[in-house]
């Protein structure tokens, strides 16, 4: 499902990476990270308290976020920088407490060695120059078509194989198809953590851009809203990857929104289907285990009995299926 983008500039300003991440300025971007906030309904969740180190470039301020009990403070979360957009809504940034240390980490080997041909395909030698010449566009069928045959060969968690994951939906979302794209980030960003570690450049990459990606969408009601309309569409066109991939990402958008039995029960249909042993899987199956801590810790009587049947889902061989 293609959406349209009515505010081409505002995107044009994320891209800018010398002024930081729209809506942040550079130093507020520099001394802050990507983070998801959930929608918080009820007397258990959480709050901001203070307001200060206010911004003068983006008009941000940085607040403390406490969980509460009948609305009540009981602990402290973290710092975050915050731009109220309106209402009670707003964009935020988690504050790096501690200058982030340099990570000598050796670069993942590929075994595209193996396989020198894959960098010599007309599908990845066309979308590679169409990148160069900045038509995401007309590069995106080329990558996704230069990534089946890279997954069939090296695997879907190979370094190489990632990078043009990375390609795809980075194009998904240059595209303003910002459903897909933020269903593609939520799947590669724990396998570049995996293999290249959570400060490399890749990671950061993605994990800025599937912020980009919400902040056209417009929150998490939303983003579950776009999701289920492009999980409908697959389950028409009987595309099961893609189907399986969008699921997952409407599971963790339910959660985000508080619907947690919606969340897990998505969740679990994304598990039982997934391949076993696929490295698709072991992303999907963290995200059910994920919705079901947070099912035992805030949910009502009915979620916390789905996440007891989730668990035994999670309990069994790894990545089950529904046969």
């Amino acid at each position: 499902m293609l959406t349209t983008n009515p505010k081409p500039a505002r995107m044009s300003r994320m891209d800018e990476v010398g002024r930081g991440v729209y809506p942040f300025c550079g130093p507020c971007t520099a001394t802050s990270e990507a983070w998801r906030a959930a929608e918080v309904r009820g007397p258990m969740g959480g709050r901001f308290y203070g307001h200060r180190d206010v911004c003068e470039n983006c008009g941000s301020s940085v607040r403390t976020l406490y969980k509460t009990v009948l609305w009540v403070p009981v602990s402290k979360v973290g710092r975050y920088r915050i731009v109220p957009t309106g209402g009670r809504s707003y964009v935020g940034r988690k504050v790096i407490e501690q200058p982030l240390r340099t990570v000598v980490r050796r670069e993942p080997v590929s075994a595209i060695a193996q396989y020198p041909e894959l960098d010599g395909t007309p599908d990845y030698k066309q979308a590679e120059a169409y990148w160069l010449d900045r038509e995401p566009g007309q590069a995106l069928p080329h990558y996704q078509a230069a990534l089946a045959e890279r997954e069939q060969l090296l695997g879907a968690d190979d370094p190489a194989t990632l990078r043009v994951r990375l390609r795809v939906a980075q194009g998904l979302l240059a595209t303003a198809n910002y459903g897909r794209a933020i269903a593609w980030f939520e799947l590669l960003t724990p396998q570049l953590v995996e293999v290249f570690g959570s400060h490399h450049e890749l990671t950061r990459t993605a994990a800025e851009a599937v912020t980009g990606a919400r902040l056209m969408v417009g929150g998490p009601r939303s983003e579950a809203q776009l999701l289920a309309d492009i999980v409908a569409a697959d389950v028409s066109s009987g595309a099961d990857a893609q189907l399986l991939r969008d699921q997952a990402a409407l599971g963790k958008a339910q959660l985000a929104c508080g619907d947690i039995s919606d969340a897990v029960e998505t969740l679990i249909e994304v598990v039982r289907h997934a391949v076993p042993g696929h490295p698709d899987t072991a992303v999907y199956r963290s995200a059910l285990a994920e919705a079901c801590e947070v099912a035992e810790a805030r949910g009502k009587k009915r979620d916390v009995q789905l996440a007891g049947a989730a668990r035994q889902l999670l309990n069994r061989a790894d990545a089950p299926t529904s046969t």
